[in-house]
């Protein structure tokens, strides 16, 4: 009995031994392939920026009342609400066009002397209307929307922003360049090596949204009818969007 002891210890000493010598190589080859591939590679770079013309202008609007109940400051936002629904009917935009951002309800006080004197309730509503398909170039779209909606009272044009409605076709045409750039790059540092470009280990990209491209008017610079302030928003026009795609590309090399 004790010689199957001694037996058993023996045999398991010996498996945890061929264990530990098996994993010990193992790991020690995993390294040495990652340092191989590490060491035998090109890391590639390279951005493109496609320019098109925006079809989508988002006009970002907000609408406050205050009242003595919060029913009543709610009701009388609401009303509004439904003026610029009925109001944008006859520019062709859809209701699912236009996207409720911020909703809230909340005292409205006076501070005087240290004392607070409470005014009412004031109700805020903040609208998204999406403008789609549309000619930027178009005043009757653009600049007559914004003038009807700015003429009710108490409803205030916070932000106009441009916008491309589908940017899949842009991303795909600056990606497929980019890469192609990438690959021209990779090459070119394989054959000054002196080394064989082998295929992509790795390929990982960063897509950035589209930036609006303003232009200044000089002409409107001249106007002596109107203030510098009022010049300088009057010279500044929509030109284009920027869309840009970044590509990094890991070609192992031999």
């Amino acid at each position: 009995m004790k010689k199957e002891k001694i037996i058993y210890l023996i045999v398991i000493c010996a498996t945890i031994l061929i264990t530990s010598f098996l994993l010990t190589k193992t790991k020690f080859y995993i390294q040495s392939v990652w340092s191989s591939m590490a060491d035998n590679t090109i890391t590639v770079e390279w951005e493109w920026k496609i320019m098109a013309t925006p079809d989508t202008i988002i006009l970002s609007v907000n609408i406050e009342e205050t009242k003595k109940s919060t029913a009543e400051a709610q009701k009388a936002v609401n009303t509004k609400v439904n003026q610029i629904k009925d109001l944008i009917k006859k520019y062709q935009i859809k209701d699912s066009d236009i996207q409720s951002r911020n909703i809230s309800v909340y005292p409205d006080y006076n501070y005087t002397n240290a004392w607070r004197k409470l005014l009412g309730y004031r109700a805020n509503h903040s609208l998204d209307i999406k403008i789609k398909s549309a000619n930027i170039e178009n005043e009757w779209v653009g600049g007559s929307l914004i003038d009807e909606v700015a003429k009710i009272w108490w409803v205030i044009v916070e932000n106009i922003a441009y916008d491309i409605e589908d940017k899949t076709p842009y991303y795909s045409q600056a990606r497929k360049l980019a890469m192609e750039k990438a690959y021209e790059k990779a090459k070119e540092l394989a054959k000054i090596a002196w080394v064989k470009l082998l295929k992509p280990i790795s390929i990982s990209e960063s897509l950035f949204a589209p930036t609006a491209i303003y232009s200044r008017n000089s002409k409107m610079m001249m106007m002596d009818t109107i203030s510098e302030e009022d010049a300088w928003a009057e010279s500044i026009s929509l030109w284009e969007m920027e869309i840009n795609i970044t590509v990094n590309v890991l070609y192992g090399i031999q």
